[in-house]
């Protein structure tokens, strides 16, 4: 009886023993691998820029993209896909009003479009100045003087021959060269639909300061003809080739020179360098 209380003591020791084994092993072993779990942002399609867009620019539809972009942080100001989904073709043509960086979401207030307050401005060149003249169908090149066309602006006038004649006779003047066109009337460069034909009754190029008070005085003095370039023959900034000097501001005079009388009984007498004839009553 003995005996077999000694084996079944020796046969749950090393049950036992074998239970701790086993503890030991699977307690020592390396902790099982927990697979981490993704949870998928909610998103949605803003408009943004594909490249850097700097202040002045005008925006073309390839430079405008859909971006996903966290709905959770989506600003109100933002153009989204589901709202606009023609939103690049319809910014087409607009002009930066503030520096924007590739990838950045596009604001409306980021862009100025076509007719709205600030648009000539921001399509003005630095130190350039926006002028317009009048044009009609014939001193237009017949309408086909578009938006983006570069042209030089002629002056007709009528002059008088000085001397005993009074001769009139007409005088045609280049002011300016190579002047871009910014707009026929209220139409502006850079739309899709400005392929056709453009008559209106001004036209707003970019000149010079110095430029436009020439352009300015031109119109006053006569009629303004616009003559298209060809693109060949478009390159470098508009050119000023005539001042068209203010016959009321004085001018340099000429060496001194005594009035004489003629056969006709009129003194010569120089005014603004130039040799007038004027009738002397003889009381």
């Amino acid at each position: 009886m003995n005996a077999a209380r000694i084996i079944v003591l020796i046969a749950a020791g090393l049950a036992a023993a074998a239970a701790a084994y086993f503890v030991y092993r699977s307690s020592s072993g390396a902790p099982a691998t927990v697979e981490p779990q993704i949870v998928q942002a909610a998103t949605v399609d803003v408009l943004a820029a594909r490249r850097d867009l700097p202040v002045g620019a005008r925006v073309q539809a390839s430079d405008l993209y859909w971006q996903a972009w966290p709905e959770d942080a989506v600003s109100p100001s933002q153009i989204l896909r589901e709202r606009s989904p023609d939103a690049a073709e319809q910014y087409a043509g607009a002009v930066v009003r503030r520096a924007i960086s590739e990838g950045e979401p596009i604001s409306p207030r980021f862009l100025l479009q076509a007719g709205e307050a600030g648009f000539m401005s921001a399509v003005l060149s630095p130190g350039m100045r926006a002028h317009a003249v009048p044009i009609t169908a014939e001193t237009g090149a017949g309408g086909f003087i578009l938006p983006g066309d570069r042209v030089d602006v002629i002056v007709a006038y009528e002059a008088e021959e000085d001397g005993n004649s009074r001769r009139r006779y007409f005088v045609s003047e280049t002011v300016v060269e190579n002047a871009r066109v910014l707009a026929i009337d209220q139409v502006f460069g850079g739309d899709e639909e400005s392929d056709s034909v453009v008559v209106g009754e001004t036209a707003t190029l970019e000149v010079t300061p110095e430029q436009a008070r020439a352009l300015a005085l031109a119109t006053e003095r006569g009629q303004i003809s616009l003559s298209l370039r060809s693109l060949a023959d478009a390159e470098g900034g508009p050119r000023l080739v005539s001042t068209q000097p203010d016959p009321r501001v004085a001018q340099p005079a000429p060496d001194p020179v005594t009035p004489y009388r003629n056969d006709d009984g009129q003194v010569v007498v120089y005014r603004y360098g130039q040799a007038r004839v004027t009738t002397v009553d003889e009381n």
